[in-house]
Formats: C-alpha cells, structure tokens, sequence
C-alpha cells in the first residue's frame, strides 16, 4: 500500500456535448396549470450545458440551473393539464402529432421536498423527443 502512485485512479471528466438543436433552441408553448397560461417560447441549453433557458416573446429571458434538473419527462410520463379548456388549447389541429408525444415536463427540486415541474410542449414530436448525448 505505501507504493501506491498518486493520482492513479484519478477521473478524467469530459466536458457534455450539446446537440446543435439544443444548442440553437425550438420553439416550444410553456404551459402552466395553476395560471391556466399559455407562453410560446424558444428553449435552449448553454453551449457547455449548464443553464437551461427560455425566452418568451417580450425577450423575456428565464433560466434554469441543470444541477437542480432531477427528471426529464417525454410521452405519456409528462404531466398533462387539469383544465380541459387548457388541454383544448394545446391539442390545437394544426400541430403535428398526438398531445402526450409532444409534451415535455422538467422536474426540478433542490431537496426532496420542494418538487416543481415546467410543462412544455413541441409543435412537432421530433422536437420533443431528447436527444442522445455523447461525451466529446
């Protein structure tokens, strides 16, 4: 044990790569249940993939810390709304695809008590759908 080297074992990180359509944002409607709201809005991740963001079409910018990022929801895991009339306003006939496959839920929590959830949902399912990431 004493002529053990130093450093040996020692983990070399490798910085995530971002995906060019995460990287350069999709339009997406952010949703809100308790508000009964509805914002459209470009989602992006940072080129580094620390910070989630998305801007409103004010230029409102809001941003989210990945760290605090505990579940990405797709499909029919995704929270869907209450209201029927926000669920009609969604399920709108010009976009493509069915609701459940469109829809993405972030769940968030800095402990294991607070839990929040940001609803989104894509125009089209491929938007929706996450990308593998690869490490560079």
């Amino acid at each position: 044990m004493a002529s053990a080297q130093p450093g040996v074992h020692a983990l070399k990180l490798q910085t995530p790569c971002v995906c060019s359509a995460l990287r350069n944002g999709s339009n997406f409607t952010k949703w809100d249940d308790d508000l009964s709201t509805l914002a459209p809005v470009t989602l992006q991740v940072d080129p580094h993939g620390f910070y989630l963001y998305w801007t409103d079409h004010s230029k409102e910018t809001e941003l989210l810390d990945l760290t605090l990022v505990k579940d990405v929801r797709t499909g029919r895991s995704t929270r869907t709304p209450k209201e029927a009339k926000l669920r009609e306003l969604l399920d709108v006939g010009n976009l493509v695809g069915r609701l459940e496959n469109r829809m993405v839920t972030v769940v968030t929590a800095s402990d294991l008590v607070n839990v929040n959830q940001l609803n989104f949902i894509a125009s089209q399912e491929d938007e929706a759908k996450v990308p593998e990431t690869r490490q560079v």
